[in-house]
C-alpha cells in the first residue's frame, strides 16, 4: 500500500477553522471553513499524488524497455 499525505489536510483544515474562528467569532464559519479544506484538500492531495504515481509508473515502462531492447540486441538507429 502507499503511503499518502493527504490525511495531512484534516490537521491544515482544523489549523484554519481555528484561525478563522478566532478572527470572525463565528463557530459556523470555522466549520465549514474545515469541512472544505479538509475534503477538498484531501481530494486534491490523493488526485496529485496518484498522478505522479502514475507517471513514475509509465517511466519505469519506458526504462524497463529500453533496457530490454538494448539486451536484445540494440535499436533500429
Amino acid at each position: 500500500m502507499r503511503k499518502t499525505y493527504a490525511y495531512n489536510s484534516i490537521f491544515i483544515g482544523f489549523l484554519l477553522a481555528l484561525v478563522v474562528y478566532v478572527s470572525t467569532e463565528s463557530a459556523v464559519l470555522g466549520i465549514l471553513t474545515l469541512l472544505g479544506v479538509s475534503i477538498g484538500g484531501f481530494v486534491l492531495i490523493r488526485a496529485l499524488e496518484n498522478a505522479m504515481y502514475r507517471g513514475a509508473d509509465k517511466a519505469a515502462d519506458a526504462i524497463t524497455k529500453k533496457i530490454q531492447e538494448k539486451r536484445n540486441g540494440g535499436s533500429d538507429n
